[in-house]
C-alpha cells in the first residue's frame, strides 16, 4: 500500500461525496395510478437525477466510505502496526457501524450480522423541490412535466435508519465516519 493509493481512494470518497450533494442530472420519468382515479399519470422531472440514481449514489458512498478500512489496514501493517487497531476504531465509532452495515448490505444483498445490533439501513433517498427551484409544471392529459430551474435549490434527503427507531441525517452519517477514520485512524499513520 502506497501513499498514493490511499490518496486515490480518498479522492474517489470525495467525488463520491460530491455526487450525493448534486441534485442536476438528465431527468426521470415514472408512472402510477394516481389515487382515487383510474388513469394512469405519467410524471416527468427535468433537469435533476432520479431517486434511484441519487440513492445508487449514496450506496456507492457508504461502500468506498467503509473500504476505506482495509486499505487503512494494509497501511498499518506496513508501518509495523496492528492492523486490529483500524476494527477497534470502527467500532467506536457509531457512525462507522451504520456505515459498515450499510456497506455490507449493498454489497452482499443481506445483513445477518451488524456490528452494534443497529442492523443499519438506508432509507428515504429522494429530493425536494419548492416552489422557487421549478420553473414551470406542464399538465397534459395523464402527462404532468416538472421542469427545474435551477438543480442547486432542489434540497437531498436520504436517511440512516436503526434497528432500534434511530432515524439519522444520511450526509451527517458519513460525514462522522470520515471524521473518525481522518482524526482517529489516519493521524495514527501520519497521512
Amino acid at each position: 500500500m502506497t501513499p498514493a493509493d490511499l490518496d486515490a481512494i480518498r479522492s474517489r470518497i470525495q467525488r463520491a461525496s460530491a455526487a450525493v450533494r448534486d441534485a442536476s442530472g438528465c431527468g426521470y420519468q415514472t408512472s402510477y395510478w394516481a389515487e382515487k382515479t383510474d388513469f394512469m399519470t405519467n410524471f416527468k422531472a427535468v433537469g435533476v437525477k432520479a431517486p434511484e440514481q441519487l440513492e445508487d449514489e449514496f450506496l456507492n458512498l457508504f461502500v468506498w466510505t467503509w473500504s476505506l478500512k482495509d486499505y487503512l489496514k494494509s497501511c498499518f501493517l506496513a508501518k509495523g502496526l496492528q492492523a486490529k487497531a483500524v476494527e477497534e476504531e470502527a467500532n467506536r465509532c457509531q457512525a462507522l457501524t451504520f456505515v459498515a452495515d450499510i456497506a455490507n448490505r449493498a454489497k452482499h444483498g443481506d445483513l445477518r450480522e451488524s456490528r452494534l445490533g443497529e442492523f443499519a439501513e438506508l432509507v428515504d433517498v429522494g429530493l425536494n423541490a419548492t416552489q422557487e427551484c421549478i420553473e414551470r409544471i406542464t399538465f397534459a392529459g395523464p402527462d404532468v412535466t416538472l421542469q427545474i430551474k435551477d438543480p442547486q435549490m432542489v434540497s437531498i434527503h436520504a436517511t440512516v435508519a436503526t434497528r432500534s427507531g434511530g432515524r439519522h441525517d444520511a450526509l451527517v452519517v458519513l460525514n462522522e465516519a470520515m471524521e473518525c477514520w481522518e482524526t482517529k485512524v489516519l493521524t495514527q499513520i501520519g497521512a
